[in-house]
């Protein structure tokens, strides 16, 4: 994943698991973005794979899908190398991502894949989580 010439597009990863009922989705989120040339940048652009997702496999598949994140550098070919949360020239970032899995109530296996601070971006990505699913509790407590 992560290149041109490799599977890899969302629709891909999606549609390929049409084709069992067994077969759960993993979502890399970096390569994606890599394939797409920097194209998760917000909210919408995460909802729209979900919400295929959800249109093709369903609820079950889709709360519970496998997700590896990390930012990715990328060229014309695709991915060049992983990197950390604290780039800040290359994507996708993790908030939006983070904003949606609360909002569905997603309940997804997530792997961090930082470059050489896997243990310290996942604890920063767990922070960001835990803090939008609090805001979105008081959200609903307030209404």
């Amino acid at each position: 994943m992560g290149k041109h010439s490799q599977i890899g597009t969302y629709k891909e990863v999606i549609d390929l698991c049409t084709k069992d009922k067994i077969l759960m989705p993993t979502f890399d989120f970096g390569h994606i973005n890599s394939v797409m040339a920097g194209g998760l940048k917000s909210k919408e652009d995460y909802k729209k794979i979900f919400e295929y997702s959800f249109e093709k496999l369903g609820e079950f598949r889709t709360k519970n899908s496998h997700i590896h994140f990390s930012k990715i550098q990328y060229s014309e070919k695709g991915e060049v190398r992983h990197l950390n949360y604290n780039d800040t020239s290359y994507g996708p970032d993790f908030e939006p991502l983070s904003e949606l899995i609360c909002e569905y109530n997603l309940t997804p296996t997530i792997i961090c894949e930082s470059k050489d601070y896997m243990a310290e971006d996942a604890l920063t990505y767990q922070k960001i989580y835990n803090d939008c699913k609090k805001t979105l509790q008081n959200t609903k407590k307030m209404l």
